[in-house]
């Protein structure tokens, strides 16, 4: 496996132990009444939203949105994103 293939598993692997704390999280918060509340971690849960500021001072409102939609993904799929990015770098460059 190559370096790109280790990059990508570590990712994945990332991305389920933050499945797992999140589900982790969710069950500790159960009590007497029962709701299981799965609450997705975001962009804006690590790094906080001052850091993401500079986006409405972007003039396209286009640009703007999308940036805004980028920031409110879940990190999970973020995650698998850069995996999968990873995994098909990895297969075109075995092809030769």
């Amino acid at each position: 496996m190559s370096k790109l293939g280790v990059t990508g598993f570590i990712f994945i692997i990332a991305a389920f132990f933050l499945l797992c704390y999140q589900l982790i999280s969710a069950a500790l918060k159960l009590g007497p009444s029962d709701d299981f509340v799965f609450r997705n971690v975001h962009l804006n849960d690590v790094l906080g939203q001052n850091f993401f500021n500079w986006i409405y001072t972007i003039p396209s409102i286009y640009i703007q949105s999308l940036a805004e939609f980028l920031i409110s993904a879940p990190l999970l799929f973020w995650l698998l994103g850069v995996a999968l990015i990873f995994f098909v770098i990895q297969a075109f460059k075995r092809v030769k």
